[in-house]
């Protein structure tokens, strides 16, 4: 029937689309907004593909047009204010937001929560706070209103607040679970140290009674780890004992993994094995792998690093599909200092998963001591199989960043940076180097602030300086950057010396010249880094006579 042809035509539009048929998936989507303009699905699809190709001008105006044909349709509102705020056309998205007074906020209440968060990640503190006051009175039953504005309070380093917040809504909510893990994060950061277990017992024994059943397990998993950051491993355990009698069979393993984790950093290395060993056995198939990762981990800290590597090979061999045991096989060779065979399991990693960023990154890191030649060349390699990972854009911009690199190059370094927040802001180690690189230039005040509030709303989680500077888990990233912001002034008065001659070598024109030819040659698809510029050869640095003196 002639009714069900749109619906026809969006399917073999996603066909056309898989099979890059752009053109002809256009034609189709087109036909199906014609057939059917009242059906969201159509115009979200046809807009989600002009997105993906970059065409940002064509995508905003369907979804004005699928705006204006479904009006106030919650997933087209969300699409387009998303999308305007990434083209940075706030006034346009604040517009659009404003066309919601008339809509019942029952009907609008997921539209208006993206909106305080489109103030507070532009850094509108005291309107994202006016939105969330406005929805926490008007809509208290609805969960993610509070805890998005607990989570609010927490980004914005506004502990107690969030404390408070969060504690309200669990008095509206008390069956609502995203809540009382973060209560129960919170209490631990703001609580006073003697006073902190007897407030997080009394918060998990109240919320094992209200909580869903479903959590009962995890909030006693959470609570043993509470016990252990205190040390109270007696506590821990019981903690978990509790834990495994309410978990389901499936999930079992986790508590084991995690009880195993406490014991290992408890050095209690009998135990721990006991509990990987279990965790083994009741893990199902597809997550064998991280247990393995954590039994290779504790014989490497046994010191037994053959042990580790035997169970790597396994699993290796087990789930060759998993790029993690392909990293951790070849971080546990740069643990042990065997750089030749580190890079040899990096090689033998990018046979199997040419895809992942993480293993490229690695290995430009250990080609280092093979020069900059060698380095530029895996960077443009990784280049070509993954464009998009922020781990390959940000080991560019350290080549770029290090001073005794013929590459050094701070213009260069801040172009690779903005490519590697952009396609990857959970990784935390590009936010620090774009600290340092914003040292080194003398950025204002204002992109300092800019900076931070991009890291902040990322919420980054992972990286090796990241972890470095992340010296507890109770850290929020406000804090963290607080602390690598402080390590990098330490650095930059310790080297200034290094630094200042590499920014004055790097301004004689041949070298400026030379350096920018040889990373666009690496950044180039058609080779020109093996056979068309070469790295330029640079002279010494010219370090004061004391600072030279010092080093030696």
């Amino acid at each position: 029937p002639k009714a069900v042809h749109w619906r026809v035509h969006l399917e073999m539009a996603d066909l056309a689309k898989r099979e890059k048929d752009f053109a002809d998936a256009r034609r189709l989507y087109r036909m199906a907004t014609e057939q059917q303009p009242t059906a969201p699905q159509a115009w979200l699809e046809f807009a989600k593909m002009e997105e993906e190709r970059g065409h940002f001008g064509r995508c905003q105006r369907i979804l004005t047009l699928g705006l204006q044909h479904c009006p106030y349709h919650e997933a087209l509102m969300l699409k387009g204010i998303k999308h305007l705020e990434r083209m940075g056309e706030l006034p346009t998205a604040r517009s659009l937001l404003s066309q919601l007074r008339l809509v019942p906020i029952n009907q609008s209440w997921r539209t208006v929560l993206e909106g305080a968060l489109l103030e507070a990640r532009a850094g509108e503190t005291h309107m994202a706070r006016r939105v969330f006051k406005f929805l926490l009175s008007s809509a208290p039953w609805y969960g993610p209103v509070w805890y998005e504005a607990c989570r609010f309070e927490q980004r914005c380093n506004h502990l107690h607040e969030a404390l408070r917040v969060a504690e309200e809504g669990l008095r509206q909510l008390p069956r609502y679970g995203p809540l009382w893990f973060c209560a129960l994060r919170l209490l631990e950061c703001v609580t006073p140290r003697g006073e902190v277990m007897a407030a997080t017992r009394a918060h998990v024994e109240r919320g094992v009674r209200h909580i869903s059943k479903d959590l009962v397990w995890k909030l006693w998993f959470e609570s043993a780890q509470v016990e252990e950051r205190s040390g109270q491993l007696l506590r821990s355990r019981a903690a978990y004992v509790k834990s495994v009698a309410a978990c389901a069979p499936n999930l079992r393993w986790k508590v084991w993994l995690g009880g195993a984790r406490t014991e290992l950093s408890h050095s209690r290395f009998d135990v721990s094995q006991a509990l990987l060993e279990r965790a083994l056995e009741e893990s199902p198939p597809k997550t064998r792998a991280i247990v393995m990762l954590e039994q290779s981990r504790l014989h490497e800290l046994r010191g037994d690093v053959e042990a580790a590597r035997r169970l790597l090979r396994a699993a290796r061999q087990s789930s060759r599909s998993e790029w993690k045991v392909f990293l951790e096989s070849l971080l546990l060779e740069v643990r042990a200092e065997c750089t030749d065979r580190a890079l040899r399991e990096a090689r033998r990693a990018l046979e199997v998963h040419r895809g992942t960023g993480r293993l490229w990154a690695v290995l430009i890191q250990l080609e280092q001591p093979a020069g900059i030649h060698t380095q530029l060349r895996v960077f443009q390699q990784a280049l070509l199989e993954v464009p998009k990972s922020g781990e390959v854009w940000c080991e560019g911009a350290r080549i770029c960043l290090n001073p005794f690199s013929a590459c050094f190059n701070l213009e260069a370094a801040h172009s690779f940076l903005d490519f590697a927040i952009e396609f990857t802001p959970q990784y935390g180690d590009s936010f620090i180097e774009y600290l340092r690189m914003q040292m080194l230039i003398g950025a204002p005040e204002s992109e300092m602030e800019r900076l931070w509030q991009l890291c902040v709303n990322a919420e980054p989680n992972y990286g090796t300086l990241w972890f470095h500077c992340k010296s507890t888990v109770l850290l929020t990233t406000r804090q963290v950057l607080e602390a690598a912001t402080a390590m990098l002034e330490r650095e930059m008065r310790e080297w200034k010396h290094v630094y200042r001659a590499a920014v004055a070598r790097a301004a004689r024109p041949d070298l400026s010249s030379a350096a920018i030819a040889a990373v666009s040659a690496a950044m180039c698809t058609d080779g020109a880094a093996e056979h068309g510029v070469p790295p330029p050869t640079a002279p010494p640095l010219q370090l004061p006579a004391v600072s030279a003196a010092m080093c030696a």
